[in-house]
This record gives C-alpha cells, sequence and structure tokens, in this order.
C-alpha cells in the first residue's frame, strides 16, 4: 500500500510539473483576447526586408503549418541571405515549433523556432501579425529583435501569408 501511495505522489507530481510547463510554454506568446482557431492549416509565406549590413536586399518564402489551438507546428523559411559564419550552408531554416496568440482586434504575435537561423542571422524569428479575410490571410512583420520572447534575431522583415486550400477540381 505504501508503494501504492508513493507511485500516486510521484504520479501527481508529474501532472504538475507538466502543467506547469505548458504555462511556460504558453508565457512566452502571452494569453490573447480571442480564438487562435481563426488561424489554422498550412500557409505560404513570402517578405521582403532590409539587411543591416547592406549585402544585398533581404528577401524570402516559405511556408509556416499552424494547429488552431495556438502552435507553430512545422513549415520552413527560404531567405536569400546566409549564414556568415559559413556561407555554403542551406538558406533553408526548418520550422520546429513555436506559438501564436490572437487578440479581439485582429493583431496577435507569433513566435517560430527553427533548426537553423532564419536570413543568416540566429535560429527562430518573432512575428507581429495582422489578421484579415477571416484568418485565410496574415501580414506579418519582424522587428529584427529578439525582445519579444527570445526566439532568434533576424534582419527586420515584413510579408504575406496566405492559406493553402485544397484544390477540389483535382482528380
Amino acid at each position: 500500500m505504501v508503494k501504492f501511495r508513493a507511485m500516486l505522489v510521484a504520479l501527481a507530481a508529474t501532472a504538475v510539473f507538466a502543467a506547469q510547463v505548458g504555462v511556460a510554454r504558453a508565457t512566452n506568446c502571452g494569453s490573447g483576447t480571442a480564438s487562435k482557431a481563426i488561424l489554422s492549416g498550412t500557409y505560404t509565406l513570402n517578405f521582403l526586408g532590409n539587411n543591416v549590413t547592406g549585402v544585398s536586399p533581404l528577401a524570402g518564402s516559405g511556408s509556416v503549418t499552424l494547429d488552431g489551438k495556438g502552435d507553430v507546428t512545422g513549415g520552413v523559411i527560404r531567405c536569400n541571405q546566409f549564414s556568415s559564419s559559413n556561407p555554403d550552408d542551406e538558406n533553408d531554416a526548418t520550422i520546429t515549433g513555436g506559438c501564436y496568440t490572437i487578440n479581439f482586434d485582429g493583431t496577435g504575435f507569433m513566435a517560430i523556432t527553427t533548426t537553423d537561423p532564419v536570413c543568416g542571422k540566429d535560429p527562430g524569428v518573432d512575428l507581429q501579425l495582422a489578421i484579415s479575410f477571416a484568418g485565410n490571410q496574415f501580414q506579418f512583420s519582424s522587428d529584427g529583435s529578439e525582445d519579444n520572447s527570445d526566439t532568434g534575431e533576424s534582419d527586420p522583415f515584413s510579408g504575406t501569408a496566405n492559406r493553402l486550400t485544397p484544390n477540389l477540381f483535382a482528380p
């Protein structure tokens, strides 16, 4: 009986710890005031920006997948800038996770984590959002700093993301 109680205490402690970890992750993006369900599915994105070193204009594209619950679940960011430490590296940054929030005024915030540097800078990027067309499109901008959620730093850029829709005429 003592072993059973010890197991129950350990299980309860694990559940409390897991809940605390979930809360900590959620505060990374903030709570938001509106439903996150408006953004769900895979979005294609394109952006332009300013390379602060003046080497060349910044441009990129890619995709991001959102689960409608506040989590970024995958995607890729492609950019014309390479890592300064190794210019032979690919310019693709695989999106491994992140989170987003939505406010009632149609604005939001997204923190994206990546495996590789974004546009030749640190991995990850923070985006400010403006949602339009009932969630089928959102505009985004990065301020180029890691002040918002420490997901990384990049040159400032802005762009548009459009939700992919299934092709109803596909065979």
